[in-house]
């Protein structure tokens, strides 16, 4: 990979990566991934990760910005995807539960328990028929 910075790189260049990407998991009917993303933004994944979670340090200028927008919308959009493939094929979803939680922040859930009592609200309670 060549991690070229952001500022070597012009909008289109980047945009078109993302559409490359895109394009690739539609044609294979397969999920867009961080890996497919960086793979045709020519960067290794640390590199797309530290763009994604704010942590890509480069010059802060208009043209930057739009490029990190648009590569953090993809990776959104990467996210969706392997969910909604899992959920279209009807597979196991191990595979998928563990990309999502090695790429996409997802985890197990807290298991402390909440104690006291919380208010449910139920909107439109008086159109409900006794």
């Amino acid at each position: 990979m060549h991690n070229k910075p952001l500022g070597k790189r012009s909008l289109a260049c980047v945009r078109a990566a993302i559409e490359t990407a895109k394009q690739y998991a539609a044609d294979n009917k397969v999920p867009l991934t961080a890996e497919r993303l960086a793979a045709a933004l020519d960067m290794d994944l640390a590199v797309f990760h530290s763009i994604v979670d704010g942590r890509y340090r480069e010059a802060s200028t208009a043209d930057n910005t739009a490029k990190i927008s648009a590569i953090q919308t993809a990776f959104c959009e990467a996210t969706a995807s392997v969910m909604e493939h899992a959920m279209q094929r009807g597979s196991s979803p191990n595979m998928h539960m563990l990309y999502l939680k090695e790429n996409a922040g997802y985890g197990e859930k807290d298991t402390q328990e909440t104690v006291g009592h919380a208010p449910v609200i139920i909107l439109g309670e008086a159109e409900i028929e006794e």
